[in-house]
């Protein structure tokens, strides 16, 4: 199993937060390592930031992670609009 960077937390340097992410990736090791980071993403229920070119690209989440987190959007969502209606 490949080893991933921790995240970078510190925007005293420049650098991006990383809440609810567990591990950073490159481009690169997500062409090398697919199936290793879908397994950690599914089984750590955290984010895994993608980069590219040192910078952040994407999040790789878990089914799962991204059906609740759709639920909660939803839900919020409808709470708003249920605030607006008079």
């Amino acid at each position: 199993m490949a080893v991933f960077a921790a995240p970078v937390t510190d925007p005293t340097f420049g650098m991006y937060l990383t809440k609810g992410i567990d591990a950073i990736a490159t481009i690169t090791e997500l062409r090398s390592n697919t199936s290793e980071l879908l397994e950690y993403a599914k089984d750590n229920e955290q984010g895994i930031l993608i980069q590219k070119n040192n910078q952040p690209y994407a999040v790789l989440i878990s089914w799962e992670l991204y059906d609740r987190l759709l639920a909660s959007e939803e839900e919020s969502s409808g709470k708003k609009k249920a605030g607006k209606k008079k």
